[in-house]
Formats: C-alpha cells, sequence, structure tokens
C-alpha cells in the first residue's frame, strides 16, 4: 500500500476504534484505521450497552443490529447473588439476594421513560465484529487490521506516523491532521508521556469463556450470577449467547487467581476443573474451554485526553474495575463527543480550539464513571461481611451461612439484614442517571445561568432537562403516523438542530442567516402541541414537560445529542443572537480551518 495522506489517523480497532470509525465516516471525516490485532477480539469481556450508548447507535443507524442478536431485555433484567450455581452440599445452590437491574422490574418505569429504547446484554467478541463490518461498509479498505504504528511525529500541520504491515513486513507512512489512540494505552499515551492517576489493580483475574450445557441450573436466566464460595472468595458467571435465556451455549467466568499465579501457568485441565468447582458442576458435564485471559482490574484516568494534535480515547484514556459496565460504554461516548468537532474543525466551521473542549467534557466525566465504578467494586466488602465470609476459613464461612439459612429468629433477622445490605449494591445495577445523567461546561456549551438539577446520590434518579450542556431529553412525538423521538431529529451527519415551538418563526428565519453565515448544517424543527400547528407533534405533552422554554422559545442541539444553548423566548435580534452563539461555540477566531 502507498503512504497515505488522510484528516484523521484511528490507532486501535477495538469497540472505542471501530465506533469512532463509524461517526467519523457519518459526519464525513476520511480516516484511517490501524490495528496491531489479525482480527476483532476473541474474549467476551465487556457486554454491558447502557441506554446512552445504544442512543448513539440508534443515531448512526447501528442498533438495529445489536438488538438483532443482543440479550432480550426480559433475560437481562436481574442479577443475582448464590452461593454456587450447582452442587448438593447443604449450602450449595442456594440464592442469598436477587435485585432488579438495568431497566427490569422496579426499574422499568424509568428506563423506559427516559430513553428511545432498552440497554442491552452483547459481548465483545459479537459486538466488535457487528461494529467493524458497519465501519468497513463506510469507509471501505480504511481499516488495516494486523498493521502496527510503530511510531509517530507531531508537526505543527499535523501527525507524521510510521506503520508495519505485520504480515509482510512493509511499512507506510501515514500523514494525518490529527491522530486518535484508541489502542488501550498500549502506544499513544505513553509516546505522549501523559501520565494516568489512580488506583493501579491489586489481583488479577481470570476470565474464562467456555461452552457447556447449564440449562439444568439456568432455569431463571439473569444477566449475571455473583457466586460466593466458601473460601471466600467470588465469581461472576455471565450468559454469552449466541442464543439467550436457557438456551444460552456460551458463557463467560470471571475470578480472582492467587498471587504469584498467572493465566498462562492454568493448562485447559486446570481451567476446566476450576471452572467446575467453582460453578460445583458434575464431574462429566462436558465443559468446552474457548479462551482463558487474564487482567489486572485498575482505575485510572490520564491526566490529559489531548496533547497537540493527538487525542486518548477509551481504555487509551480512562481504565476502570469491571463494576457497573462503564468501560465500554464510556469510551464509545468518547469518540461521539470527538467525531462531529473534528469534522466542524477541518471543514472550517470551527477553530482548532473546538477541540479543546473534548477534554474538558470528557475527563471529568471519565473520572465521575472510574469513581462511582470503584465505589461499585468496594461497597462488596459490606456484602462480604453481611454474609458473614471468612475469607481462608471455609468451615466458619460456612456455619454463617448456614446460620443466615436457617428457619429461625436469628436466620431471619439476619436475611433481613442482607437484604439491606445488598440493596446498597443498586449503586452498580440501577445507576440510571450515572448512564444519562452526565453534562457538559466547556467553551462549545453557553450556559443561561441556571442551576442544574440536583443529582441522585444513589445515582439512579435522573431528571431530564434542556439546560446547555445537558443530554437532550428524549420525548415520543408524532410525525405523521410516526413515532419518532426527539433524539431522532438529530441526524448522524454532524449537523446541528435548532427545535422551535409554535411561534418560533423568527428563530427560524434567523437560522437559515446563521447557517449560512457559518457553513454550518442547521436544521429547523418545530414542535407543536396541535394537530396542525407544526410538522412534530407532541401529542402526549411529554415534551412540553422538559423542553424548558417558551412557544416562542429555542433550543440548539449539537451533532452529538447535548443542548449547546437555550433562548426562554422570542429575541427581537434573533439573528445577531443566534450568530453569536455559533461564533462562541465554534470558537471562531477568524481562522480559515484546515479543510479535509
Amino acid at each position: 500500500m502507498a503512504d497515505v495522506e488522510v484528516p484523521v489517523l484511528v490507532v486501535g480497532g477495538g469497540g472505542c476504534g471501530l465506533a469512532a470509525s463509524v461517526f467519523l465516516s457519518d459526519v464525513g471525516v476520511r480516516h484511517l484505521l490501524v490495528e496491531r490485532r489479525e482480527s476483532t477480539s476473541l474474549l467476551p469481556r465487556a457486554h454491558y450497552l447502557n441506554q446512552r450508548t445504544m442512543e448513539i447507535l440508534r443515531q448512526h443507524g447501528v442498533a438495529d443490529d445489536v438488538y438483532g442478536v443482543s440479550c432480550p431485555l426480559p433475560y437481562m433484567s436481574e442479577v443475582a447473588w448464590r452461593t454456587s450455581l450447582g452442587g448438593d452440599g447443604p449450602v450449595d445452590g442456594r440464592e442469598l439476594h436477587r435485585m432488579d437491574a438495568f431497566g427490569g422490574g422496579v426499574t422499568a418505569g424509568p428506563y423506559a421513560a427516559h430513553s428511545t429504547g432498552p440497554s442491552t446484554n452483547l459481548p465483545q467478541h459479537r459486538l466488535e465484529p457487528l461494529l467493524r463490518r458497519h465501519a468497513e461498509q463506510r469507509s471501505l479498505g480504511r481499516l488495516l487490521f494486523h498493521h502496527q504504528m510503530e511510531e509517530f511525529t507531531q508537526g505543527e500541520h499535523g501527525v507524521r506516523a510510521r506503520v508495519t504491515d505485520r504480515s509482510t513486513g512493509e511499512t507506510l507512512t501515514v500523514r494525518a491532521r490529527y491522530l486518535l489512540g484508541a489502542d488501550g494505552g498500549r502506544s499513544v499515551g505513553d509516546a505522549l508521556s501523559i501520565g494516568m492517576d489512580g488506583a493501579g489493580g491489586g489481583f488479577d483475574i481470570v476470565s474464562v469463556h467456555f461452552s457447556a450445557d447449564l440449562s439444568r441450573w439456568w432455569k431463571d436466566p439473569v444477566l449475571m450470577t455473583h457466586l460466593f464460595g466458601l473460601d471466600g472468595e467470588i465469581s461472576v458467571l455471565v450468559a454469552s449467547g449466541p442464543d439467550w435465556g436457557s438456551a444460552s451455549k456460551e458463557w463467560a467466568l470471571h475470578f480472582r487467581i492467587p498471587p504469584g499465579t498467572a493465566a498462562g501457568d492454568l493448562d485447559a485441565e486446570t481451567i476446566t476443573g476450576r471452572v467446575r468447582e467453582l460453578l460445583k458442576l458434575p464431574a462429566d458435564l462436558g465443559v468446552e474451554i474457548h479462551h482463558v485471559s487474564e487482567y489486572r482490574p485498575e482505575a485510572v484516568v490520564a491526566r490529559s485526553f489531548r496533547s497537540g494534535r493527538a487525542f486518548l480515547a477509551g481504555d487509551a484514556a480512562h481504565r476502570q474495575p469491571p463494576a457497573a459496565g462503564g468501560g465500554l460504554n464510556t469510551a464509545i461516548h468518547d469518540v461521539h463527543n470527538l467525531a462531529w468537532k473534528l469534522k466542524a474543525v477541518l471543514d472550517g466551521q470551527a477553530d482548532d480550539a473546538l477541540l479543546d473542549s473534548y477534554e474538558a467534557e470528557r475527563l471529568p466525566v471519565a473520572r465521575r464513571n472510574v469513581s462511582w465504578a470503584m465505589g461499585c467494586l468496594l461497597n462488596y466488602g459490606s456484602l462480604f461481611a453481611a454474609l458473614g465470609m471468612a475469607h481462608g476459613n471455609p468451615a466458619a464461612t460456612e456455619a454463617s451461612i448456614r446460620e443466615l439459612l436457617a428457619d429461625t429468629p436469628m436466620g431471619e433477622t439476619r436475611r433481613s439484614v442482607v437484604r439491606e445490605v445488598f440493596g446498597t449494591q443498586r449503586i452498580e445495577y440501577q445507576a440510571h442517571d450515572i448512564e444519562l445523567g452526565h453534562h457538559y461546561a466547556s467553551s462549545a456549551v453557553l450556559a443561561d445561568g441556571t442551576p442544574p438539577p440536583p443529582r441522585d446520590p444513589w445515582g439512579a434518579i435522573h431528571r431530564p432537562t434542556t439546560r446547555p450542556g445537558h443530554r437532550l431529553p428524549h420525548a415520543w412525538l408524532r410525525y405523521g403516523d410516526m413515532r419518532v423521538s426527539t433524539h431522532d431529529l438529530i441526524p448522524g451527519d454532524g449537523g446541528f438542530v435548532l427545535i422551535t415551538g409554535t411561534l418560533g418563526e423568527g428563530w427560524a428565519a434567523a437560522a437559515k442567516k446563521a447557517a449560512a453565515a457559518h457553513g454550518v448544517a442547521l436544521t429547523v424543527v418545530s414542535v407543536g402541541g396541535e394537530p396542525g400547528t407544526a410538522g412534530h407533534r407532541d401529542d402526549t405533552g411529554a415534551w412540553a414537560e422538559v423542553r424548558g422554554v417558551d412557544d416562542d422559545g429555542a433550543v440548539l442541539v449539537r451533532p452529538d445529542q447535548h443542548v449547546a444553548w437555550r433562548s426562554a423566548g422570542g429575541c427581537p435580534h434573533a439573528d445577531q443572537e443566534l450568530s453569536a452563539v455559533f461564533d462562541r461555540i465554534l470558537n471562531r477566531s477568524g481562522a480559515a480551518g484546515e479543510g479535509s
């Protein structure tokens, strides 16, 4: 392949890099993606896709394909804690607690009200090939797997990188305006000398991807089952499809290994035995091991997400424990935030300073998500204490579990305590606002002086708002015979949308002038409450409850579905006002831009 010149070089072809490729293609930014591996991930490690992620994938035409193969909500609406999956011992196979999760049971109402679709479960080794297909369809020939970036240098006008084809040994030079490091922190972050702050992993976890017929024990499917062993250790079993519920054929089992032992030291026979031991499965049950991997959970965030013309996203920018399932979701939100900004700068609509808002917006969110995941992980200490788990003392642990399960007054008291304590783990499985409620404060948002809504310390209660910086609230509208979401008003092509009321003619006229003056795509959508008053009708009043402006007001929404600015009512000089809004959002300083 000849040397290449593209506006953006994406390093890394995991979930983060592939999502970036899809988003960049949709907003019209040419790019090249290089990935050192021969294929997408073979591991089912990351699997939970939250509602915000599914909203983003819906905007870019990917969500339906994900829902088509992912776990249906009824099979992932609960999580469970048990002593084991099988076994015939006195405390084997006993359920200790069960909790509604991620839009099931008591969480169903708010989850359904606040988003276009449910969260879902699709393991990484099934998601990444799907994202790769979408990325390759949009950017044919521009995804280079089994290619490794060896080094790069930055200059005033761009980045120069040396890339090696690992199959042939041939090298090529890539010249790009900007570089996106989505490589999990394997090269770009180190090359930029960007440090990470936070807690390093204190133990190693082994993930085993295997097939087995567990339908005899998996009769009441849940998203995941936590298994408390009598040795005081905990393991987690997650269904991995391709069918779901009791028909699931593949599984991921995560457990801690003793210090000084590495996954590479454990042969297939040993791993198979450990799987049977942890799950308490019969010795004659067929277990086929597919892959075994090892990782060390971290809770770290990069000190910066940008250095010159290079950006970090995903695990290159932040790494968190698997608790709360935020890692891959946060990564996808990163590149969704960055893609439209790169387009605006490369197309000459915005000054390069707009790209500084990426770090200003995403770094605080990453810190919040990482600290939340760490809090969820630490809370397991309370669960262990409530159960009376004695690490390394199986006899004492078994005695405690026997007392807990006994039909005695003390047993009843302890079960009541366990319910209370285990209920605190809703910070992990019912964190609705943590997933939807993040908001931005940067130069790409024009604050209107209103305070943010209070945030629930448990992370559950989400309060939709059009306050600038917040995600546009979802509300179902009627457009002819179709039901559409307010989110569906925001295309995936990098354009802005101005939502007005029935008295918003002045804003509509101003929008045409602002769009022409700034060279941006700006669509005006009028939403009314009565038939015939607007193209989009708020027939349930859901939009009126959250819009935060009057019928002559306006809400300007960025391409990433976050509110950039709003006006509570009309303005006598609407064209000047809207022009000034775009000057500030796009950080225009008179620069002509770089061209894509």
